[in-house]
């Protein structure tokens, strides 16, 4: 198999080694953790793929700025890869885009749900990527809506990934209002994750890439609906329901954390990893390093797919897509971390270990 992709897809590899090599080192990504100021996070990132948009970005800038600056850079250089790169890549690559229209859809409904203003509301939202995949027209659409009801409602009428996820939070939300903005996050998580699926069936390395990325989903919602104490039924919801994390924990969700966790160790052995980086089986600090996790489990995705597959397959290119989004979204956390006055130490500890 590997061979084949050599013969069929030989425009693919350097491409894929292109973007692999704009990643962050271990080194820099530690400087970044350890920088004391902003200012000296701003140095680190200077002579890296993100030099440019540290330029942008300046002094004055807030959470908001630093999140579409970093991420219009990424998108920018996804879409460039997606068009220079042979089928079935190129596709692969452009749906993979789409995870960006639904940070704006994320970006939408919680302005909405937060009553903010419609010019607040388009401060939040990333334009580069509706300019890229066409589809400015959807954003227009999307920021004219009344309310959450309206944005639903307007996007199951031209049967976008979000419509179904935003039905099912308004149903879910009501009895959990404290958890509604973790339930929104979770449920357009779960709308992307689905509209990639359909791809599975082009390569093998694509189905192996987007289940592994399917049971850490599921790995998400079985803790976090254990810590929050959700029931079963809103756990049906949530969880996508295929792969041998779901089949496993569904079945002893009623169960205690331990249990959960020893079993779903046995068919996903990154739970045993992501205990050791937290150092604890505590379900609380295993929520709470789920999000800096995601980095490390996106590096060794990436790897083990390449090193099944090589960089000639598409889905080495969709795996190094993913970990350069990952990557991404750690360094949007870390420089925001400085806004939010959140110490230093904690920041290290936090993500020193998933580095």
């Amino acid at each position: 198999m590997p061979g084949t992709y050599v013969v069929r897809l030989t425009a693919l590899g350097p491409r894929v080694r292109g973007l692999r090599a704009r990643y962050l080192s271990k080194n820099e990504l530690n400087a970044l953790i350890l920088a004391p100021t902003i200012d000296d996070a701003f140095n680190v990132l200077k002579s890296t793929d993100y030099g440019e948009v540290t330029e942008r970005i300046g002094k004055a800038s807030n959470e908001a700025q630093i999140t579409n600056e970093v991420r219009t850079r990424i998108i920018r250089l996804l879409s460039s890869l997606a068009f220079s790169v042979p089928e079935p890549a190129s596709t692969v690559l452009r749906s993979y885009l789409m995870r960006f229209e639904l940070e704006n859809v994320k970006a939408i409904a919680k302005s909405l749900i937060r009553g903010l203003e419609r010019g607040s509301m388009e401060g939040l939202v990333n334009v580069a990527v509706e300019e890229e995949l066409g589809r400015r027209h959807v954003l227009a659409m999307m920021i004219g809506v009344r309310d959450v009801e309206d944005l639903r409602n307007r996007l199951l009428e031209i049967r976008h990934p979000a419509g179904s996820a935003l039905d099912i939070f308004l149903r879910v939300s009501k009895q959990f209002t404290q958890y509604s903005i973790m339930l929104l996050d979770t449920l357009i998580d779960k709308a992307f994750i689905e509209y990639l699926s359909r791809l599975t069936r082009i390569d093998e390395s694509i189905n192996r890439f987007i289940h592994s990325i399917i049971d850490y989903y599921n790995v998400n919602i079985i803790l976090r609906g254990k810590l929050w104490g959700l029931p079963q039924e809103v756990i049906n919801e949530l969880t996508i329901r295929t792969g041998p994390v779901a089949s496993t924990a569904l079945k002893i969700y009623g169960e205690s954390p331990t249990r959960i966790l020893e079993e779903v160790a046995v068919v996903f052995p990154a739970m045993d990893e992501l205990i050791k980086v937290t150092g604890s089986s505590d379900l609380r600090l295993l929520v709470q390093y789920l999000g800096p996790f995601s980095y490390k489990f996106a590096r060794n995705l990436e790897e083990y797919v390449l090193s099944l597959y090589t960089e000639f397959s598409p889905g080495a290119a969709l795996a190094a897509a993913h970990l350069k989004f990952t990557e991404g979204e750690l360094v949007i956390a870390l420089l925001n971390a400085f806004l939010e006055g959140l110490p230093r130490d904690f920041i290290a500890k936090l993500y020193g270990p998933v580095i």
